[in-house]
């Protein structure tokens, strides 16, 4: 059996000569136990050699090696003292936590929600638990995190946040260099509006935003608004509340049956692909009487109005007689209340969706000048409502208020709008060949989530003669709604990369129009390489769709039109390299012509698939616009046989949707321009549908 501390390899060379040094200090006394040394030199750690520990310079150090003799307890972390420190800042956690879980368990539920937000706007939550146990929870922490809507600075340093303001001082210097932007309660809508840093309007405090025509404060302002809107329409609202939304067809039964049949129109063909508002929040408001924050009778009417073009209802038309006066006079009530009650300066989720739908509307009546106007009207309100920004991070928080925090419904609200407005924008940018007024670049807030009972609710078509239960299914309103909503995100791109006409300062090598020159047949390497990013996306996108959403026989409109929509992206984005061959781009080995013509034909079988289920009386008149660049590319590829007959539906499809859509018929005339002006022959069923819309 060995002593304790014999090495059983022998002694090291430097442990043998500290021993022997060791053992010349102790020369003729009697050898006691070693001691322990707790704590070694850095230089012997370094060596790995025996230590006796003592000071200013141990034996090895001096004696043998001659080296510096260092001792620092805080770099050995072998030894349990080091830890002290991380004990004690773990125990500070500990009990900062326990207070704060606490404080939580304790509060009323109201106070909860109170200092949950204050603990995640909080960068310190010592600071939190320490007003906690004082009793200043309600107080100073609420007002340093909630005041910004008194006019109080986001940007305070953490030791000022447990202060109240009047123990602050500030100077005009810190309130204009600190403070950036702003949410605010507005005081006659109770939407939040978006003020940002550069707006000399963030200076101004938020009870004196709004004046009425004789320039004083007019606090009751928006129970006025909705006295107003609400007042037009008292007759017979117990009976038939619907009616009190529209005044339009009157207060007779027929008129309640007719309303309600052009309202399913709207939410069955136009809402699960233009989807912009909450369906579950809409309906509540309009079983009932009184102006809500979900329905007014602004949005009401521009439903109805869009909800006319897909019904040959004699009460959807303005003059019984005349099919391409659908809707007008749900339109011309839309006209009268935003004039009537200045709703196009009071922003409201509301009337951001009404002006929308009267957008795209309007693009349906081929009135697309007009159309663009109310779009950029709804994109600006939605725009200085906040509707682009995350509130659910630190600027919801401290920019809003306490008495205008928003619930997990209004954010929903919030998010489905601004999504929607981003798919109109999209729809209008392609339709008009213009660039996105609302780029992905300025969407900060998250997509909305899927709501199951939305998303399960069944869906069946629903036409003149009522319900049919033939093609019954989920809806799927949600889910169908944020993939093409991934689409709108590709064709921003697009439109930003091929179709700019002021494109930044071009490289070397690329031409003021953005296009290379004297490089593969005109192409920039950098135009082969954004196209291929762009093709892999859109390939990407069909690879990791869900299965329920593949397009066949039987499946959902708005389901068709997504993926119509797909093919339509391929043609924009290959048709302005139409006259390049695969070998102009040979690290992509694609054919930009074969892409488009094939795209073209999967348009044609997508529309083949809704006609036999569903027909062309009601449909999205945004497929007007697909249809006619699907016929533009079977032009370019006549005389082949496949192209002979999908143009000849197309334009038999176009003469169909014609009934509802004016866009429809105007298509056909231009089609028929361009068949003339490039001497195209076409099929003789093809021309006869040409001179009866030129008629």
């Amino acid at each position: 059996m060995h002593r304790r501390g014999v090495n059983k390899r022998g002694p090291s060379k430097a442990g043998g000569k500290a021993g022997e040094a060791g053992a010349a200090t102790s020369a003729g006394t009697v050898t006691n136990k070693r001691r322990c040394v707790s704590n070694a030199c850095i230089a012997c750690r370094k060596r790995k050699s025996k230590c006796d520990g003592n000071t200013p310079s141990c034996a090895a150090c001096s004696s043998v090696y001659g080296t510096g003799c260092v001792y620092d307890p805080s770099s050995d972390h072998r030894r349990k003292g080091v830890y002290k420190k991380d004990i004690d800042n773990l125990k500070t956690r500990n009990d900062t936590l326990q207070t704060l879980i606490q404080a939580i368990l304790d509060h009323p539920e109201e106070q909860v929600h109170e200092l949950v937000q204050t603990m995640r706007s909080s960068d310190n939550l010592e600071d939190v638990a320490e007003a906690v146990l004082e009793g200043k929870f309600g107080s100073a922490i609420g007002e340093s995190i909630w005041s910004v809507t008194e006019g109080e600075d986001v940007s305070m340093d953490r030791g000022d946040r447990t202060k109240s303001p009047s123990d602050r001082e500030p100077t005009f210097e810190t309130e204009l260099s600190q403070r950036m932007s702003q949410l605010r309660v507005d005081a006659e809508s109770g939407q939040v509006r978006f003020i940002g840093g550069t707006s000399n309007l963030i200076l101004l405090p938020s009870q004196v935003q709004n004046h009425d025509r004789s320039g004083q404060c007019s606090p009751n302002f928006g129970r006025e608004l909705e006295r107003s809107l609400s007042d037009p329409y008292l007759t017979d609202r117990e009976r038939n509340p619907i009616l009190s939304w529209t005044n339009v067809l009157g207060a007779s039964t027929q008129s309640c049956e007719a309303i309600d049949h052009l309202l399913q129109m709207y939410f069955v063909w136009h809402y699960p692909y233009f989807t912009t508002l909450s369906r579950e929040l809409f309906y509540p408001p309009a079983t009932q009487t009184q102006p809500m924050r979900y329905c007014t009778p602004l949005l009401f009417n521009a439903m109805l109005a869009v909800g006319c073009h897909f019904t040959a209802h004699p009460l959807a038309r303005s003059d019984k007689n005349d099919p391409d006066t659908a809707g007008d006079h749900f339109f011309d009530e839309c006209k009268r209340l935003i004039l009537k009650n200045d709703e196009h300066v009071t922003p409201r989720l509301t009337t951001v969706q009404a002006l929308a739908l009267m957008s795209v509307r309007e693009a349906g009546c081929a009135r697309e000048e007009r159309g663009w106007s109310y779009s950029g009207m709804s994109f600006r309100m939605g725009t200085e409502m906040g509707l682009h920004l995350d509130l659910e991070g630190t600027l919801r928080q401290r920019s809003i208020g306490r008495s205008g925090r928003m619930s997990e419904e209004e954010l929903d609200a919030r998010r489905i709008t601004f999504w929607g407005c981003f798919l109109f924008d999209k729809c209008w940018s392609n339709y008009m060949g213009r660039m996105p007024q609302l780029p992905s670049s300025m969407a900060s807030v998250h997509k909305y989530i899927i709501i199951p009972s939305e998303d399960a609710a069944v869906w069946s078509p629903y036409t003149d003669v009522g319900k049919s239960m033939i093609s019954a299914q989920p809806a799927r309103t949600r889910a169908v709604a944020l993939q093409i909503i991934e689409l709108c995100e590709i064709s921003s791109d697009v439109l930003l990369q091929f179709y700019n006409p002021n494109p930044k300062k071009p490289a070397s090598g690329i031409s003021s129009g953005g296009r290379a020159t004297n490089t593969t047949g005109g192409m920039g390497m950098s135009d082969i390489r954004n196209l291929g990013v762009l093709w892999n996306r859109l390939e990407d996108w069909r690879k990791k769709l869900p299965r329920e959403l593949e397009p066949q026989q039987g499946c959902l409109p708005s389901i068709l039109l997504m993926h119509m929509f797909h093919q339509l992206l391929y043609i924009h984005l290959f048709r302005p390299f139409l006259q390049s061959i695969s070998a102009t781009l040979p690290t992509l080995s694609l054919d930009p012509r074969r892409i488009c013509v094939e795209a073209a034909s999967k348009i044609s079988k997508y529309l083949r698939f809704y006609k036999r289920e569903y027909g062309l009386r009601q449909i999205c008149n945004i497929a007007a616009y697909m249809i006619h660049s699907a016929c533009t590319i079977h032009l370019l590829n006549l005389p082949e046989k496949s192209a002979k007959r999908d143009i000849v539906q197309g334009l038999r499809s176009l003469e169909d949707m014609a009934e509802g859509w004016l866009c429809a018929r105007r298509a056909l005339v231009i089609m028929r321009i361009l068949a003339k002006r490039w001497k195209i022959g076409l099929p003789d069923e093809g021309d006869a549908i040409l001179a009866r819309a030129a008629k």
